[in-house]
């Protein structure tokens, strides 16, 4: 992703905040353009047969601007997709803790649930605020886009769920549960979703009708986290018991249960690109990543000083894993390469 500062007058580029000049200008805005790199590849690039890319090495200058690649065009090189740089903070007017953050299905938008029950809208090019509406009553605790780009499921704290379109026009609101929602997951086809609640179960729901089709018990305390496979029959589950539960959404038989933690589980996620594995973060400052093939934990990832709160997967490199800390830190770990500990 290409970062540049342009200036939008007053300063450097002449003409002033107002027309005719006169005014202070606005100064310098920072902006990001993810095209530019995807269009410098498609012009420059060779076929694969032929030995592939073999442009100039990029180096740490604006200059070299114009010669940045796409993550899709360095699948041997995940760590050159580090985000490595802090861009911008968006704040809103009337401040409420901020708890689900997703990228709009099209990459241009970025969509925040807040406390407030607000959902915001901001430019992911220039960083700029767009839209704010109410979507719920009380905190919104999950957000989840369908596999088709179709369709947003919204759940708060009441246990309400609600199906919005891409334009937000809200068609459907059904109580999911009874307890705050805390996590959601749509199936590989989108033709059904599950929840996590406090209520320390998991629910199957029918996403065109909205009915519950099965009730997943087994956890002993509030159910945090959940998601299921991109490819396979497989869901995941994760509470505050410590435990983290394998079922088979068909039958919803509990497969397998996975200990190591020692605290609250945040966060399980699925790995997106090869889906062979699994990863897991908890309360106890540590994030797993698990074989599904050999239902065993192959990585324990170490680094942070308070508990972790999330975690991701990059979108495509299988290797690259990126976790999110209750003090604000990120960490990234290339699962493919040697980590020694210092000294």
């Amino acid at each position: 992703m290409a970062y540049e500062q342009r200036d939008f007058g007053g300063q450097g580029g002449g003409g002033g905040g107002f027309e005719g000049g006169f005014g202070r200008g606005r100064g310098r805005r920072s902006v990001t353009d993810y095209g530019s790199t995807m269009v410098h590849w498609m012009r420059n690039r060779q076929p694969r047969y032929k030995g592939g890319y073999q442009g100039e090495m990029e180096r740490p200058s604006p200059s070299y601007i114009v010669d940045m690649l796409p993550p899709l065009a360095r699948l041997q090189n995940p760590a050159d997709s580090l985000p490595a740089r802090h861009l911008h903070s968006s704040l809103n007017k009337i401040k409420h803790p901020v708890n689900v953050v997703r990228w709009t299905p099209e990459g241009r938008r970025l969509l925040t649930a807040s406390s407030s029950g607000e959902f915001t809208l901001w430019n992911g090019t220039g960083f700029n605020f767009e839209t704010i509406m109410q979507a719920h009553d009380v905190a919104i605790r999950a957000l989840s886009y369908s596999h088709s780009d179709d369709w947003l499921l919204s759940a708060d704290h009441d246990g309400l769920i609600k199906y919005w379109q891409p334009n937000f026009n809200n068609v459907k609101v059904i109580q999911g549960h009874n307890d705050p929602i805390r996590d959601l997951a749509f199936s590989p086809n989108d033709a059904k979703f599950v929840t996590a609640s406090d209520d320390s179960s998991l629910k199957i729901f029918d996403f065109a009708e909205g009915v519950e089709e099965a009730t997943l018990s087994g956890h002993g305390w509030d159910a945090k986290s959940v998601d299921w496979h991109p490819t396979k029959g497989l869901l995941v589950s994760g509470s505050k018991d410590h435990l983290v539960k394998l079922w088979d959404p068909r039958t919803g038989r509990c497969l397998t249960t996975l200990h190591g933690h020692k605290n609250t589980i945040t966060k399980t996620l699925f790995e997106r690109v090869r889906g062979e594995c699994l990863a897991t973060s908890a309360r106890d400052q540590t994030a797993r990543v698990f074989d599904l093939r050999m239902m065993r934990d192959i990585c324990l990832l170490k680094g942070h000083e308070k508990e972790i709160s999330t975690l991701a997967w990059h979108p495509i490199h299988s290797s690259l894993l990126s976790t999110g800390g209750g003090d604000g830190s990120m960490l990234h770990y290339l699962l493919d390469e040697p980590n020694t500990p210092q000294g």
